[in-house]
């Protein structure tokens, strides 16, 4: 017996996603699924809309899908990444990127998202135990922060932010 039990767990391995499909197509909804498998609901949930089902479950954690056209521009350039410092260091550079493109379209709202973006990357980063990659993320964000509360309309980072092209003035 123990035996066959050895012999499926070799030929594919059952995973904690895997149990979760299997448990919402049985009915259960996302909150009795995390408790059941010991482990966050946004886990859950972003396993079942990995498979492409539309849990009703959403949290700062969650990926459902694009909202609005910024977060639609955001998806497209990559989203955000923060396995690494090196991959955090590049989604706060497409941030960055945004943001440039942003203030000088003077668009209020890119702006608000590109800041928003960053919370969410150092929030997941966080949450995750990356202290690391939370912090490439909280400490642009608090330099973007600082330009706005200082009235800073030239555009140029500040040391320890992240490097740019020159922004382009139309003329």
């Amino acid at each position: 017996m123990s035996h066959s039990n050895s012999k499926r767990h070799s030929t594919q391995r059952v995973t904690k996603k895997m149990l979760a499909v299997e448990m919402y197509q049985k009915g259960m909804n996302v909150l009795v699924i995390a408790e059941l498998l010991r482990t966050e609901p946004s886990y859950v949930a972003n396993a079942l809309i990995e498979r492409g089902y539309a849990p009703s479950y959403a949290d700062l954690y969650t990926s459902t899908g694009p909202q609005n056209e910024y977060a639609t521009l955001f998806k497209g350039l990559g989203g955000l990444r923060f396995k690494t410092p090196e991959s955090a260091r590049q989604s706060v550079a497409r941030i960055e990127a945004l943001y440039q493109r942003f203030k000088e379209a003077n668009d209020r709202r890119g702006i608000h998202q590109c800041q928003v973006m960053a919370l969410v990357g150092k929030n997941r980063a966080q949450g995750v135990g990356k202290r690391v990659e939370a912090k490439l993320f909280g400490d642009w964000l608090r330099l973007r922060l600082d330009d706005e509360d200082s009235g800073e309309q030239g555009g140029k980072a500040t040391a320890g932010s992240t490097p740019q092209e020159p922004t382009r003035v139309a003329s």
